[in-house]
């Protein structure tokens, strides 16, 4: 997020020259800095000693961090201090080389043992950098601040930018809002500065101010594609999925190449279970030239859920050839293998998937569920303990563990396992009727009734999938449909005192 402050020396040292506006000072200086760096390789090669003035070697040490060269700019560093020694702006450069090693605490160290210089944008910019990545927001703001009058208004976008953040950082929204849209009139692009404004409002709970920031970008310029992608990325995060369509298209209909965009629309029409829209949106964006890897894998897991395997499977075969490196298509070819019965096979390509991207634990669900299948319990166990462990909050490991075990007759192991999810997962309602529906296995009856009457509490619209675990057992039991009745008549007598009824 920062070292492109630590190059911004070279924006301070083109402002000087050109304040003049003599071309043949910047001209000049330009062969200068060449001819430093040519004598310093001709040095190295000749395995020589040669002196040089301090600034040669910041000529010489900008010029390699620039490139990225971060050996060659450390050796220059080295060869620089033992040479000048008592050189604040050479200090100044040996700080920014160990931000560019990551290591900023010695920067800050360093920056310490230098006497401040208010004439030296450089000190200010690279301390500002030392304090943020050390987590120091309100002092990097300082010193980001003190180098803003060194810099012309259209230069000033990236510590505009590096202001916010840490503003953000402290969350305090509106200062940070404010200095993302004073570096707006001078972004490229304006995909990232659109995201961190919008989660600037979000995160301050201003929705509806959001979706009006960006609706006043629009009514300004109706072209603006990533507003439209705005408004709509705010409803869908907000959850509103239906009213995040529109403005998605709206985007799309500026700009049909925009990847994020087009995955997004696809995604939403994905959770409302319109496979086919989510269709028609990625095969569009695949007639514009928009072909990746994720889009690939994403129309493939469209077609697999309309049980069109055939075109699945050649989606996923693309998102592979495209980017091997990816997991999902993968793990798409997998879920084909695994639906044609084919569990050995799909079983080596979930462990590709995870291989490739570990945290990713719906791989481990996959694989336990293909050894189960097979009916290597031991295995299946392994996996999901494995889910376990990354997740421990995750409901969803303790129940299959504990339907695991009740599938081998081990019951009081489910009961165990799902004590404990419960105590992990803040009283999960599933958890709970499965639970009570291991009591009552194991005819533990007031166990089982009072865990009943939790679940029913917590969660009282998902009795039927309870009663499905033993439907003739648990349906036929008078007590259990006593309880649920309770429960249906209050929460009935519940919304009907609710209802505001007329004066």
């Amino acid at each position: 997020m920062f070292q492109f402050l630590l190059f911004l020396h070279g924006i301070s040292v083109m402002n000087d020259m050109f304040e003049d506006e003599d071309f043949n000072d910047y001209f000049e200086e330009e062969q200068d800095r060449k001819a430093a760096v040519e004598k310093y390789e001709t040095m190295l090669k000749a395995h020589d000693s040669v002196y040089f003035d301090s600034e040669e070697f910041e000529f010489i040490i900008d010029h390699y961090t620039e490139q990225n060269e971060l050996k060659k700019s450390r050796q220059a560093v080295e060869i620089a201090m033992s040479q000048h020694p008592e050189s604040n702006l050479l200090k100044i450069k040996e700080a920014r080389q160990y931000l560019l090693e990551n290591d900023a605490q010695r920067a800050f160290e360093l920056l310490q043992r230098i006497d401040r210089d208010d004439d030296e944008p450089d000190y200010f910019l690279t301390l500002g950098s030392c304090l943020a990545l050390l987590g120091k927001s309100k002092e990097a703001i300082e010193n980001y601040c003190s180098a803003l009058p060194f810099f012309d208004e259209d230069e000033k976008y990236d510590l505009y930018n590096a202001i916010a953040y840490e503003y953000q950082r402290l969350e305090k929204y509106d200062l940070a809002i404010d200095f993302y849209k004073k570096a707006m009139p001078y972004a490229n692009e304006h995909d990232t500065i659109y995201h961190e404004i919008r989660c600037c409002f979000l995160s301050a709970g201003r929705d509806k101010e959001a979706i009006a920031f960006f609706q006043d970008l629009i009514d300004q310029n109706p072209h603006d594609s990533k507003a439209w992608a705005s408004i709509g990325d705010c409803h869908r995060m907000r959850g509103q999925f239906e009213e995040s369509i529109d403005p998605y298209e709206f985007a799309l209909s500026i700009d049909p190449s925009d990847i994020w965009t087009n995955t997004h629309l696809a995604d939403i029409y994905y959770d409302l279970g319109r496979y086919k829209e989510a269709i028609d949106t990625l095969e569009e964006a695949l007639r514009n030239g928009v072909e990746t890897s994720m889009i690939r894998a994403a129309l493939g897991d469209c077609y697999y859920r309309i049980e069109d395997l055939q075109t699945a499977e050649e989606n996923f075969h693309k998102a592979v050839e495209i980017n091997p490196m990816v997991g999902s298509g993968w793990a798409g070819l997998g879920y084909v293998l695994s639906d044609r019965g084919q569990s050995q096979k799909a079983i080596r390509f979930f462990e590709k998937a995870l291989q490739l991207e570990p945290w990713e634990t719906n791989y481990l669900y996959s694989l336990a569920a293909e050894y189960r299948k097979m009916n290597d319990a031991e295995m299946a166990m392994q996996y999901l303990r494995k889910i376990q462990e990354q997740t421990p909050s995750d409901p969803d490991a303790y129940y299959y563990i504990a339907d695991l075990y009740g599938e081998q007759d081990k019951i009081d192991e489910a009961i165990n396992t799902l004590v404990y999810g419960l105590q992990q997962t803040d009283n999960d309602s599933a958890l709970l009727y499965l639970l009570a529906y291991a009591y009552f296995v194991k005819s533990h009856r007031d166990l089982g009734l009072e865990t009943l009457d939790r679940a029913l509490a917590a969660d009282f619209e998902a009795y039927p999938d309870f009663l499905e675990f033993d439907h003739e057992f648990l349906a036929n039991d008078l007590e259990i449909m006593a309880l649920i009745d309770h429960h249906r008549i209050t929460r009935d007598h519940n919304s009907n005192t609710n209802i505001d009824l007329p004066s």
